[in-house]
């Protein structure tokens, strides 16, 4: 019998066998596929690992924790290309920064690209939702929720402005520092938990409910714990037994049945306001009564939707603070304007101001990058290098199992669409500009976010009041530069540190 040692090294040499055997098969089968279809190679990213491609592996970790994952793949593209892959855990992997190769991924030839084997860590935390599933499931996922996000729906002043009001009680006197961070996270959790269960979070006032304030911990326990998985891939079978990540998921599951619980057992009651607001819960349950549906869906929305407002009003403050000249642009265009006046048109009548929004999303988009999986054989339009290294121009084979990463940081980067100073924060740009597919901030083709409206209008009008409300806002961090912190999405490091004069 064999003693434990000598178990795990058994063990150890089968799976590097095994691993092996399975990464030239698949070469094999991406060069009979490459001279089928007359496509090449993009240039690949050197490993000294050749089986398990642990170095690139580590590399991402390490990027990570020096807070320049997104920068050092920006400098990857200028070395090698707009396209080019790496093995990690000896599974292919294409990142592009392709206009074209991200059309394709995402829109013209979507049926073949999916996010379920990707996101299948998140299932014990989500369930099976519309961020989740691909195929049928997904589009029935789609059709469900698509009602609640129309412009009439979305645009709910009075909901939101209460939750502005309590931000702005948050807000310090004329000098006094503040990180608007935490304070446009709350902001943002409090307006998103009303919009789909019907109850605030109620975060930004002294007390929170209890159970609000277990869910939002256990949420972020979770939501890390995703993260993680999803990054390992299959190699997650080394954190099976995480007690507190399955703790995390149970008490998620259970907060949002009683909100479900809720509704299905009250009845719904005739509205006196002129319209009756828009909760989702209440519009998923006119669908369907099914518990677990009406969970995952719920889920799936808050989970996807709960930052990326938060993210972008942020950025916009490290910017603004940071370019003094673009908040009194800003001033001027909205004087004369009260919080009444700002409906969904209004907001998005202010040209400079939607160009400042725009310039933030380009230079620090908060989505800064998307995963595809290959589900049918299929190429990608460009990238490929031909054998003379003349051109890289050529059609590349994309196989099953193959991820596809894609980098909108390095996307909105692009000198010949945002002209030749790209890393500049210059809102003018967005006169002249007019990109297609090199501007994707939320998303592109069928699986775009459908909160996308409701994202903006939250952004606008927060901006707007401020704008209003302060004279000027200054910079009070002594590091000038953004400093990243990869999570879902990009966020700033550093927060938004600022101080403001009041008008």
């Amino acid at each position: 019998m064999l003693s434990a040692s000598s178990f795990i090294w058994v063990s150890l040499v089968l799976l590097v066998f095994k691993v092996s055997y399975s990464r030239l098969q698949a070469r094999a089968a991406l060069s009979r596929a490459t001279a089928q279809h007359g496509c090449a190679a993009p240039p690949t990213v050197p490993s000294k690992d050749p089986v398990f491609g642990l170095d690139t592996v580590f590399e991402t970790f390490k990027r990570m924790k020096d807070k320049c994952r997104m920068r050092e793949t920006f400098e990857d593209a200028q070395r090698y290309g707009h396209t080019f892959q790496s093995f990690p855990f000896g599974r292919r992997t294409i990142t592009t920064t392709s206009a074209k190769n991200i059309q394709t991924v995402l829109s013209l030839q979507h049926e073949k690209f999916g996010v379920g084997p990707i996101r299948s860590p998140a299932t014990h935390m989500l369930g099976k939702g519309i961020i989740m599933n691909d195929g049928k499931v997904w589009e029935h996922g789609r059709s469900m929720i698509r009602p609640a996000f129309t412009r009439t729906n979305i645009a709910d002043r009075e909901m939101f402005e209460v939750h502005v009001e309590r931000l702005f009680d948050l807000l310090p006197e004329d000098g006094e520092v503040v990180d608007l961070q935490p304070l446009f996270d709350k902001l943002i959790l409090d307006s998103s938990s009303e919009f789909i269960f019907g109850r605030s979070f109620a975060s930004l006032l002294p007390t929170t409910p209890l159970d609000s304030e277990a869910f939002l911990s256990a949420f972020n326990a979770a939501q890390g714990g995703v993260g993680i998985r999803v990054l390992l891939g299959k190699m997650r079978f080394i954190l099976f037994r995480d007690k507190k990540f399955n703790e995390a998921c149970s008490l998620i599951q259970d907060y949002t049945q009683k909100h479900i619980d809720r509704v299905l057992k009250e009845p719904e009651k005739p509205s006196d306001s002129k319209r009756e607001r828009v909760i989702l819960l209440n519009e998923l349950a006119k669908e369907t009564s099914d518990r677990n549906e009406l969970c995952s869906q719920l889920l799936n929305v808050f989970f996807a939707g709960r930052d990326t407002p938060a993210v972008a009003l942020t950025n916009i403050f490290f910017l603004l603070s940071r370019h003094p000249d673009v908040w009194k642009k800003c001033r001027d265009e909205v004087q004369g304007l009260q919080k009444k006046d700002l409906s969904f048109e209004k907001l998005k009548s202010l040209r400079y101001i939607q160009h400042v929004i725009n310039e933030a999303f380009r230079l620090l988009p908060p989505v800064a990058t998307q995963s595809r999986t290959c589900l049918t054989p299929t190429t990608l339009p460009t990238g490929g290098v031909s054998p003379d290294s003349t051109s890289n121009d050529l059609p590349i084979a994309v196989l099953p199992g193959d991820t596809l990463l894609l980098n909108f940081y390095t996307l909105h980067r692009s000198p010949t669409v945002f002209g030749p100073d790209p890393e500049s924060f210059r809102p003018e740009r967005w006169v002249d500009a007019r990109p297609g597919w090199e501007f994707l901030p939320f998303g592109g083709g069928a699986r775009h976010c459908p909160a996308q409206q409701l994202a903006l209008f939250w952004v606008g009008y927060t901006l707007v009041r401020m704008l209003l409300a302060f004279e000027e806002v200054r910079n009070m961090d002594e590091v000038e530069g953004f400093v990243e912190r990869m999570k879902l999405n990009m966020e700033s490091e550093r927060g938004a540190r600022v101080s403001f004069v009041r008008a």
